[in-house]
């Protein structure tokens, strides 16, 4: 038996990898690299995990990293924000990371100049996933308010993202990465009474939306707007055509692109293209089975292996439109957390492709002039050298 057969049996590898050497092995890219034309330039480092950034302007953010702070950074100087609410991690035993929690996402109100809310999504510390916006003055968090919170504890869950639909409505995925298997299927995405496995659409200020979907059973509508989720790690809402895309985490291999749509559920555990991590089926169902009552994925990554598959693990999402870098326009781009590389897909072709852009990239945006942002997590686990990098023509 392998000793290693776990999604993130490369994530693993990589990080013992880097307990012995300061140099970090990449694995190969699964994928055909595109030799893409750009340029990369570091404007910020020293950080641990850097995980969410909301963007004022071509050169102000403000950026979380996934230990519990946060930074307001403008025109190359860099500052800590204070009052930041304590925050809990879970990692692997005998490994420095975190698999689990944290300080995750960070979004700013989309009419930011006259309503300068900025809104954190984290794991508190009895577990509770959790909703708070807060206002900055004086490089301190003020007026902060939790606006929402999940029923239950949450240990499992991660990604968190926060992308808003308009002025007054955003969603926000929480996952629900729990060890279920084909004789032992765990739940929780699937129950309606529990916020794990979900995707939720709010109000800006955290109530329900009148016209979220009203679930059977249910007289009223809840946050819920889709559920069966696995790990939504990517959410990228095209106001266009008015459509929220994900990319989740299967577990070994199955990872999945998705259109996310109203009141829909998208199977798991009950189905996936993925296997567990013993190299059992996942599924307890069929795919015929599975297509009747659950929204299959659009698109899947399974990487073949001698042992049944490997996940890719995407953890951002982004669909570049009219920026400097011509070679992305209409490409969705996300960093794959396993292969330690962006990547980009082509929903059109049905491609993949790897990218020259080394790293466990967390976060991806498009900044308003043009140039792309990612937030790189450390490669070696003995150095707070987490970056942010600029991506230009």
């Amino acid at each position: 038996m392998k000793l290693i057969r776990i999604s993130f049996a490369l994530l693993l590898f990589g990080l013992l990898s880097s307990c012995k050497s300061n140099i970090v092995e990449v694995p190969e890219s699964p994928y055909p690299i595109s030799n893409d034309s750009f340029t990369l330039d570091t404007i910020a480092q020293d950080f641990i995990i850097p995980y969410g950034i909301a963007i004022v302007e071509d050169n102000e953010y403000f950026i979380t990293d996934r230990i519990g702070k946060m930074f307001h950074f403008k025109d190359g100087n860099r500052t800590e924000i204070l009052g930041m609410p304590e925050v809990v991690t879970f990692g692997t035993p005998g490994i420095a990371a975190i698999m689990h929690g944290g300080l995750m996402d960070i979004s700013i109100h989309p009419n930011y100049s006259n309503t300068p809310w900025v809104y954190i999504s984290y794991l508190d510390t009895v577990g509770i996933a959790k909703v708070s916006r807060l206002k900055v003055e004086n490089n301190e968090a003020t007026q902060f308010e939790t606006i929402f919170k999940t029923r239950n504890q949450n240990y499992t869950g991660n990604g968190m993202r926060i992308v808003w639909e308009d002025d007054t409505h955003f969603f926000l995925n929480i996952g629900n990465s729990n060890w279920s298997t084909s004789t032992n299927p765990v739940l929780n995405a699937q129950d309606l009474n529990d916020d794990a496995g979900k995707i939720h659409r709010l109000m800006e200020d955290g109530k329900i939306p009148s016209d979220n979907p009203v679930f059977e059973n249910y007289t009223s509508p809840t946050t819920i707007w889709s559920y069966g989720h696995r790990d939504v790690q990517g959410l990228y809402f095209e106001k266009s055509t008015n459509t929220l895309f994900g990319v989740e985490h299967g577990p070994q291999g199955g990872d999945e692109f998705n259109v996310i749509v109203k009141g829909k559920n998208y199977g798991w555990p009950f189905f996936s293209y993925g296997i567990n991590y013993d190299g059992a089926l996942a599924s307890t169902i069929s795919e015929d089975s599975a297509a009747i009552f659950t929204v299959l994925p659009e698109h899947y990554w399974t990487v073949p292996t001698d042992y049944g598959g490997q996940a890719i693990a995407p953890a951002c999402l982004l669909k570049v439109d009219k920026s400097n870098i011509s070679d992305w326009n209409d490409y969705f781009v996300f960093g794959s957390l396993a292969y330690r590389r962006l990547m980009k897909y082509n929903r059109e072709t049905d491609e993949t492709f790897g990218l020259n852009i080394e790293g466990r990239v967390r976060t991806i945006k498009q900044l308003p002039g043009g140039d792309i942002i990612a937030l790189i997590e450390r490669n070696d686990l003995r150095l707070s050298n987490g970056m942010i990098v600029r991506i230009s023509k």
